[in-house]
């Protein structure tokens, strides 16, 4: 660690001086997760530099550098970035970080599904959606077995499957309307997104309005009983700030909002029509009416909220201020989306803009202005057309963009070596003593502990003769040199806290005591119940989470898992295995 140190120190000092000043330590760069996340909701591009660089440092290892911009592409609008990221995850399905962990496996599903959806591709989407239901299933996720199962009802009724998928995600919605914990709130919530979704495909309209009001109804229970939900969502677990979940609450409930106002105006609309070709009786103009209230109450209601304001919400709710005849306040929010797209407009999304700009400019009386918007979207609409025929280009074009972009990093990497190499020519005689002095001391260290081992053997080795000793002496004596090995073993690992390592390894014990594999194998087996040296290693991690979760409840689950040893994807999953219960519910039970 001290080399490491040392080497990041010295091969930055010469080319880079003002910005180590500027950022003396590692936690408050802004080449960090984080800080490229926040960064690319305003500026995307501003944010891609930043994880090239966050690589290059070695801030972000090349496995998670890959995963962030999945992430980021995956948001995109932009199909051929979308497909960049499917690229890059599919490619990391095969990774060994992700094969052998579940946790992983999930967070790139996850990935997948997001540009899946963002492409329209459902069939793809459904594919990813039953792999992650099947993984959660396997796991032990009921809830997000059943969240994953709304996805799946949803993407049937878009693949022709309409009474089918109606029928799983009123299952779903049945399963998990119930108080218990956040997460299955949370996953409640979600699959009502997903049949109000299928709903206005199908145009019953009416029947979103008591749909969204279960979601206001299942929000307002939770704040008037939190008691009676488990702290364990993912969503929310991982702070402590009361303002992270009031976000989540503000986001949920107003989502709900719009979806009423947007029902409402739609059966405004239908009314009119219905009254204007007299398909409905002149008295319930009343109604048509008090809809169009409604909606403009759940606008007011949205449009004050703080997810209002955001970039999705404003896409969400231009719609429904068209269908209240509110032209101008549409106009509006479609200039404020435009600005937020930044140019990248050749998509469905900006036809569908270019097409409702159209209808709200014919509405003012504006006929030529709604004519070049008409005009604008039949040409639009062609090309985005076009491009689903042409697959095979595209999925290239998508590769050759994938490339294009580990070019580049390469390109970067190479500039930043070449700008290194004098700072690094002048520091090798430094670090070259700095490791020779490390090895020295270790070697030493190491000869003592073997030493110190085998004067306790030899003190404990009776006097006669070891060919005067009998069969059963012989294995009496190596049995009790096998425990006194096996004791500084574990006494070390316990004293020096060798198992908070996370990158702890079984070659690490055997060079440390210069022993083979198979005799730490041996002693392990003898000496431990039959247990390997990874779970021996997780038993001593799981004990000192007990204790600190019991005699430190201020401290986060994920300083624990640092703490001890695990990532806190691990902690969870190892706790869970092997007491019953998440470490969030043996604290909140104690």
């Amino acid at each position: 660690m001290i080399l490491l140190c040392v080497l990041a120190s010295l091969a930055t000092g010469c080319d880079d001086a003002k910005s180590v000043r500027h950022l003396p330590h590692i936690g408050n760069t802004p080449y960090q997760v984080d800080s490229i996340l926040i960064t690319y909701a305003n500026n995307p591009e501003r944010a891609l530099k930043l994880l090239d660089s966050a690589v290059m440092l070695g801030n972000i290892s090349e496995y998670r550098g890959k995963v962030i911009r999945a992430k980021i592409y995956s948001k995109s609008l932009k199909e051929q970035l979308q497909d960049s990221a499917i690229l890059i995850c599919q490619a990391l399905l095969s990774h060994d970080s992700v094969r052998n962990e579940p946790a992983e496996q999930e967070s790139i599903l996850d990935l997948l599904i997001a540009a899946s959806r963002g492409k329209h591709d459902f069939e793809q989407y459904m594919r990813w959606a039953t792999q992650k239901a099947e993984l959660c299933q396997q796991q032990g996720e009921v809830t997000e077995h059943w969240r994953m199962e709304a996805e799946i009802g949803m993407l049937m009724t878009h693949l022709g499957q309409v009474d089918e998928g109606l029928k799983k995600l009123d299952e779903t919605i049945s399963h998990l309307d119930s108080p218990g914990s956040i997460d299955r709130m949370d996953a409640f919530i979600i699959a009502v997104k997903r049949k109000i979704s299928v709903l206005n495909d199908l145009e019953r309209y009416a029947e979103v309005i008591p749909l969204a009001q279960r979601t206001l109804d299942r929000l307002d229970h939770y704040e008037q009983h939190p008691k009676d939900y488990a702290e364990d969502s993912y969503r929310l677990s991982w702070s402590d700030n009361p303002s992270d979940r009031n976000r989540y609450l503000d986001f949920s409930r107003a989502q709900a909002w719009g979806f009423m106002a947007h029902a409402h105006a739609l059966l405004s609309e239908e009314g009119e029509v219905n009254s204007e070709k007299n398909l409905r009786p002149a008295g319930n103009k009343q109604s048509q009416a008090a809809d169009a209230q409604k909606a403009r109450e759940y606008l007011f209601l949205f449009d004050n909220s703080n997810y209002g304001k955001t970039f999705s919400a404003r896409r969400m709710i231009a719609p429904a201020q068209m269908e209240l005849g509110m032209y101008d306040e549409a106009l509006a929010t479609y200039d404020e989306v435009e600005r937020r797209m930044a140019g990248d407009t050749l998509n469905e999304d900006y036809a569908i803009i270019l097409r409702s700009r159209a209808k709200a400019a014919h509405a003012k009386g504006r006929i030529a202005e709604a004519y070049d918007f008409q005009k604008r979207y039949a040409a639009l609409f062609k090309v985005v057309s076009d491009s689903l025929h042409r697959s095979e280009a595209h999925d290239y074009a998508a590769r050759y963009h994938a490339q294009e972009q580990q070019l580049m990093i390469q390109e970067n990497e190479a500039e930043a070596e070449r700008s290194r190499i004098v700072s690094i020519a002048i520091a090798v005689v430094a670090m070259l003593a700095i490791a020779f002095a490390l090895y020295f001391f270790r070697q030493k260290r190491i000869v003592s502990e073997k030493n110190q081992a085998l004067v306790r053997m030899i003190n404990s080795t009776p006097s006669e003769p070891k060919e005067m000793l009998g069969e059963e002496e012989r294995k009496e004596e190596r049995k009790e040199n096998a425990q006194q090995m096996f004791g500084i073993i574990d006494s070390t690992i316990r004293s020096e806290r060798l198992y908070a390592n996370t990158a702890l390894q079984r070659q690490d014990i055997c060079e440390r005591f210069g022993i083979s594999r198979h005799t730490l194998n041996e002693l392990f087996s003898q000496h431990t119940d039959g247990l390997s040296f990874p779970q021996y290693i997780n038993n001593i991690r799981l004990r000192e989470a007990l204790h600190l979760l019991s005699e430190k409840p201020d401290m986060t689950l994920t300083a624990i898992a640092s703490e001890v040893g695990f990532t806190p994807a691990n902690l969870r999953e190892q706790f869970k295995q092997k007491y019953g219960m998440s470490p969030a519910e043996y604290r909140q039970n104690l």
